[in-house]
């Protein structure tokens, strides 16, 4: 498919943007070609795509409340930082459901220190997210899609 002559007009506001794009990672990361492991190593595509569909959503969250007269924090988290955002969505109203931040936190030692993208050593041994990363994502999504796309 060739790409659009121009280029397509943003549509809706900030935080509607930032969940279909978080909605795009997510259909990306669970197209059937992606495993949860290859080589018997988790297959890090994947994972990046799980985590940063999170962060996106979890900003779209953020913004939604911002961007309807809240106050935005004195600072926003670090960039990939899913625990300081998840941690500013509860602030704005997110119900922190049981074992949710729990979930994040080994999330974000995955995405923030970017080990899904670049390889590194670790000492410690690898979480593995593969079935925690799924159910946070379509929890968030789901859960945001109720605040910023009422019907």
């Amino acid at each position: 498919m060739k790409p659009p002559i121009y280029p397509p007009a943003i549509a809706g506001k900030r935080a509607q943007q930032y969940l279909h794009r978080a909605r795009m990672f997510r259909a990306a990361a669970g197209e059937p070609s992606l495993p949860d492991y290859r080589n018997g190593e988790p297959f890090w595509p994947k994972y990046a795509l799980v985590t940063h569909a999170i962060e996106l959503s979890l900003k779209a969250f953020a913004y939604h409340w911002i961007d309807s007269g809240r106050a935005a924090p004195a600072k926003e988290p670090q960039q990939h930082d899913l625990l300081g955002w998840y941690r500013l969505a509860v602030g704005y109203g997110l119900a922190d459901e049981p074992g949710m931040a729990e979930d994040i936190a080994l999330l974000n030692e995955l995405h923030f220190g970017h080990f899904t993208r670049y390889p590194q050593h670790r000492t410690k041994p690898i979480p593995d997210a593969s079935t925690i990363g799924d159910t946070v994502v379509e929890h968030l999504i789901t859960m945001f899609t109720q605040v910023i796309n009422p019907r």
